[in-house]
């Protein structure tokens, strides 16, 4: 492995996905207190008090670092779309989700019964996922792709060529006497 081959983009991808492995699990994102602040606080780490949202930001994480990881190692991988692509959309649906769990904490159900704040955790990991969206899109740049060739790409990912137009109706010409 050669990491003096990887870009700019690559490098931070990889990087930042490091980064948001270890806050997902290190970091307290939320902090969660009975009403009224009458009881102890306790805090919980991204693996802890996030659902489904876990599993994107650790897909997003992973593809990041396997970006990096592919770039210097030179490996040649078949995939439909580019793997900057995923890494970009990921990193970008990552960065939508945490901000989406900012405005609205998770409460597990029991709404006013508790009081949950947000820990430096959670704005970490939205740096950590901003950078793993932008390392992607700017490998995207760097490969001279866009996600429209991709989405192209996918739509014909057995590289055919579309299927051919309809012929244009016959024209009309002057009327026959």
């Amino acid at each position: 492995m050669d990491v003096s081959r990887l870009r700019r983009g690559e490098q931070i991808a990889g990087i930042s996905g490091i980064a948001l492995l270890l806050i997902m699990f290190i970091f307290d994102w939320f902090t969660v207190e009975a009403a009224g602040g009458l009881g102890p606080s306790f805090g919980g780490n991204a693996w802890d008090t996030m659902e489904i949202i876990r599993f994107i930001l650790l897909l997003a994480a992973l593809s990041g670092i396997a970006l990096a990881v592919v770039s210097a190692t030179q490996s040649k991988v078949s995939m439909p779309v580019a793997l900057s692509a995923i890494t970009a959309g990921l990193g970008i649906l990552s960065v939508v989700l945490i901000v989406f769990r900012i405005i609205s904490p998770p409460d597990g159900g029991v709404g006013d019964l508790i009081d949950v704040g947000r820990a430096i955790g959670v704005f970490l990991g939205l740096i950590a996922a901003a950078g793993v969206a932008y390392g992607g899109y700017l490998a995207m740049q760097e490969e001279g792709t866009s996600f429209s060739d991709q989405g192209d790409r996918l739509q014909h990912r057995d590289n055919q060529p579309p299927p051919p137009a309809a012929p244009p109706p016959p024209a009309a010409g002057p009327p026959r006497a």
